[in-house]
C-alpha cells in the first residue's frame, strides 16, 4: 500500500469547502508541502524503527523468565503494550546490534512466544479530488447543507435506511487513525473518548487529516444544518490516534495499542483505514483480541491497483472494503481479489478535515479519494446494524453486509466488487431477517 507521505495535492485554487468530483477527473499535482517531501521514500513504507522489537511472552510467563537472556543481550525493556492478558512488551535492542537477528535469537527462549522487528505503516496514499461543486439540493432530511454533494448517500441509498435507525450514542465506532479533530463543528459532541497508542496519552491531534476525514463519513453529525451528514449521525466515537506526535508515520505497535484500547474501551466497532503488504504478527494478534470480544472490524484493501493483499484488512474475521466511484464502477485505485468483501463508495469523497493546519492541506471540509474513505462508510453501516443489534456475531454482521449489498460486476460474487457494492436500507432490512432467524434458533 502506498503511503500517505507520497499523497497528490490539487492546485491550491481549490476551495478547503471542496465538493465532491462527480463526473471531473481527480486533479493530481506535485507536492506543495515541504514536510511531505521529507517523507516521499519507499523506505517510510514498511521501514524497520531503530532496533525496537515486539515481544510476546507465553501464557503464564513473563519478562522475569528472559531476564537473563535480555540481560545477555543488552536488550532495554521499554514499555508494555497493550493490556496484562495481550503479553506484549516493546523492548531495545543496542545500537550496533542486528534487530532481526535479535528477534530470532529471543524466539529460542522457552519463555517468548515470538519476537517481531516494529515496523511503519503509513497511511494509504490518498488524492485529493477536484472541485467540481453545485449549488447543494435542498432536503427535508438532512439539512446539512453540503448533503446534496455527497453521492455515496444516493446511491447507497442512506436516507431509506435512516428511516430505520440512524444509531444511538451507546453504540461505538473507534476510528484508528491519525487523530480526530475534536473541535470539529460536525464532530465534536461525538467523541467518548481519546487515546493515542503510540504515546499512551489522551491527545489526538489530527496532524495530516486523514483521522477526521474518515470520522466524519463513518459518523458526521447530521440533520444539524452545519456541513455533511455521515452514515451512523448518532452513534459515538473512540478517537484513537496511532501515530506518535507530529509523525504521519504510524508503526505497528501503536497500531496494535489503539486496537487493544478500543476493544477494552467497548469499542461496537473498529474502523482500519491503514494497511501494508507485510502482515504484523502484534496487529494480528490485536485484531484477533478485538474479535474475540465481539468487534466487528473493518479494513481498507489498499490503493494500488492491483490483486494484492493487505493486513490487517485480509485476516480472516476483517471486513474487506474497496473502493466506487460515483459511476458505480470500482475505484481505478482499488486493489482487488478473492478475498475483497464488499465495496463502498471511496472516489472523491466529500467530509470533515480538522481545523488546524494538516499535511493534506484542506481545513473543515474537502474531498479525496481512497479505500480510506470506503472503509468508514461500511464501518457506518456496521454501526447503525449493532445500534439495532448490539449483541449481533460478528460474523453475521458480514453475513448481512455481503448478502444485502447491490450486485456489480460479474454475476454474484467477484474479485472487483466482492459480494457488491453496499446498500444501507438494504442491510438493515437483512439484518432484522437474520437476527429474528438467530432468535428463532435459541
Amino acid at each position: 500500500m502506498k503511503s500517505l507521505s507520497r499523497l497528490t495535492l490539487a492546485a491550491v485554487a481549490i476551495s478547503t469547502l471542496a465538493a465532491c468530483n462527480t463526473g471531473a477527473p481527480l486533479s493530481r499535482a506535485p507536492i506543495a508541502n515541504p514536510a511531505l517531501r521529507q517523507l516521499n521514500t519507499p523506505a517510510a513504507n514498511n521501514a524497520a524503527i531503530a532496533g525496537k522489537l515486539v515481544v510476546k511472552y507465553r501464557a503464564g510467563l513473563s519478562s522475569a523468565q528472559s531476564i537473563s537472556a535480555f540481560s545477555q543481550m543488552g536488550i532495554q525493556h521499554i514499555r508494555p503494550l497493550g493490556n496484562a492478558e495481550s503479553r506484549l512488551e516493546v523492548v531495545q535492542v543496542p545500537a550496533g546490534q542486528n534487530a532481526a537477528a535479535a528477534a530470532r535469537t529471543l524466539e529460542q527462549d522457552p519463555a517468548i512466544e515470538y519476537a517481531e522487528e516494529i515496523f511503519t505503516i503509513p497511511f494509504p496514499e490518498i488524492q485529493r479530488a477536484a472541485d467540481d461543486a453545485k449549488d447543494p439540493v435542498s432536503n427535508a432530511y438532512p439539512n446539512d447543507p453540503m448533503f446534496g454533494r455527497q453521492y455515496s448517500h444516493k446511491v447507497s441509498n442512506s436516507q431509506a435506511g435512516w428511516s430505520i435507525t440512524r444509531g444511538d450514542k451507546r453504540t461505538l465506532i473507534a476510528i484508528v487513525d491519525s487523530g480526530v479533530d475534536v473541535t470539529h463543528p460536525d464532530l465534536r459532541g461525538k467523541i467518548v473518548d481519546t487515546f493515542n497508542g503510540a504515546d499512551n496519552v489522551k491527545e489526538v491531534v489530527d496532524v495530516i487529516g486523514h483521522g477526521t476525514h474518515v470520522a466524519g463519513i463513518a459518523s458526521a453529525l447530521t440533520n444539524n444544518g452545519t456541513g455533511v451528514a455521515g452514515v451512523a449521525p448518532d452513534c459515538g466515537i473512540l478517537a484513537v490516534k496511532v501515530s506518535s506526535g507530529t509523525s504521519s508515520s504510524p508503526s505497528t505497535d501503536g497500531i496494535a495499542n489503539g486496537i487493544i484500547w478500543a476493544a477494552d474501551h467497548n469499542a461496537d466497532v473498529i474502523n482500519l483505514s491503514l494497511g501494508s503488504s507485510r502482515q504484523s504478527k502484534v496487529i494480528t494478534d490485536a485484531v484477533n483480541y478485538a474479535l474475540s470480544k465481539n468487534v466487528v472490524i473493518l479494513a481498507a484493501t489498499g490503493n494500488d491497483s492491483r490483486r494484492t493483499q493487505s493486513y490487517p484488512a485480509a485476516t480472516p474475521g476483517v471486513i474487506a472494503v474497496g473502493s466506487t466511484d460515483s459511476g458505480d464502477n470500482r475505484s481505478s485505485f482499488s486493489n482487488y481479489g478473492p478475498w475483497v468483501s464488499v465495496v463502498a463508495p471511496g472516489s472523491a469523497i466529500l467530509s470533515t478535515f480538522p481545523l488546524n493546519d494538516n499535511l493534506i492541506g484542506q481545513k473543515e471540509y474537502g474531498s479525496i479519494s481512497g479505500t480510506s474513505m470506503a472503509t468508514p462508510f461500511a464501518t457506518g453501516l456496521a454501526g447503525l446494524i449493532r445500534s439495532k443489534y448490539k449483541n449481533m456475531p460478528v460474523a453475521m454482521v458480514k453475513q448481512v453486509l455481503e448478502s444485502s449489498a447491490d450486485d456489480k460486476g460479474a454475476a454474484g460474487f467477484d474479485e472487483e466488487y466482492g459480494h457488491g457494492r453496499l446498500n444501507v436500507a438494504r442491510a438493515l432490512s437483512r439484518a432484522a431477517e437474520l437476527d429474528a432467524q438467530l432468535n428463532n434458533q435459541r
